[in-house]
């Protein structure tokens, strides 16, 4: 768990809509411990706490269930990454909201977590007046936030920044000229990972040439949030297939890969299932080829 070279591969919980429930997460990091998976990143968009009130402190009540989940997950091997996604309305020059920021994640710390991630993903290119004038550029800013985030938490082994262009259809003109990941890759501090998600928002397949550019761009090799099998953007369909249109060599240019799944729970045994087949497949051989998938149905 404290492996500061492990390859982080599993879960994020990271869709619109209804978040999963305790007993749900219960199952899943069964699963996970079941098919060699080892890291869970809480960050579900409809948790208000997480986004859109993330200011406010957990309650006791709530203190105490986060409390189990982060055990629950280390108890079969999981790696708990806690999310925040401050952007939509921080100020990246207010003493104010850092003091806030940093009280949220240190009440998170308490209750045993020891990995992070700060989001700036879909949220505006903009600054506010004070952030205009103290900053130079949007990415900037939020480099700034994060390093003293980082800084703060005392430099966790784990710990990851979602900027604002998070993929190769965001960037500005592209990846390689892009002056917002220029910056991010220049200033960020080292010890923080960047996420990716690949070209598209939804990246069908993920290519060795296009990461090995984002790991150039990013002076480091980038960690896949993948959202091959998300739902959340049309709730009429579930993706119920096998992970599949990433080859295991990708494996040497990016330091993880989070699968961000259907929001229907139990839609995503195989979904899961197969990843497990592929870290393996990725740690034993870190050659291309196909992966065979060999499933055993849940028990009824």
């Amino acid at each position: 768990m404290e492996d500061k070279d492990e390859f982080l591969c599993g879960v994020v919980e990271g869709f619109y809509g209804r978040p999963w429930s305790m007993e749900q997460r219960k199952v899943l990091f069964h699963w996970m411990q079941r098919w060699g998976l080892n890291t869970y990143l809480y960050g579900p968009k409809d948790d208000l706490k997480h986004r859109l009130l993330w200011r406010e402190v957990y309650s006791a009540e709530e203190e105490a269930q986060l409390r189990t989940l982060v055990q629950e997950a280390e108890s079969r091997g999981q790696r708990f990454v806690y999310a925040l996604s401050p952007g939509q309305d921080i100020v990246f020059s207010s003493s104010c909201d850092l003091t806030l920021l940093k009280r949220k994640l240190r009440q998170v710390a308490e209750l045993g977590c020891q990995a992070f991630a700060l989001l700036f993903d879909d949220i505006d290119h903009s600054l506010s007046q004070a952030d205009s004038e103290a900053f130079s550029s949007f990415a900037h800013a939020q480099v700034s936030v994060a390093n003293e985030i980082f800084r703060f938490l005392g430099e966790p082994s784990v710990f990851l920044f979602c900027p604002t262009e998070y993929c190769g259809s965001l960037c500005s003109p592209s990846v390689a000229k892009s002056p917002y990941l220029l910056t991010v890759g220049e200033d960020l501090l080292p010890g923080i990972s960047v996420i990716w998600t690949g070209s598209k928002v939804i990246s069908r397949e993920l290519s060795v040439d296009s990461l090995a550019e984002v790991q150039s761009v990013l002076q480091r090799p980038p960690l896949v949030w993948d959202n091959l099998h998300a739902n959340d953007y049309d709730s009429r369909r579930v993706f119920l297939g096998p992970f599949k249109g990433r080859p295991p060599r990708l494996r040497a240019h990016i330091q993880g890969l989070l699968l961000n799944p259907n929001c229907e729970f139990e839609a995503n045994y195989v979904p899961l299932h197969t990843l497990g087949t592929w870290h393996r497949e990725a740690a034993a051989s870190h050659k291309g080829g196909d992966v065979l998938y060999c499933l055993t149905l849940p028990p009824d």
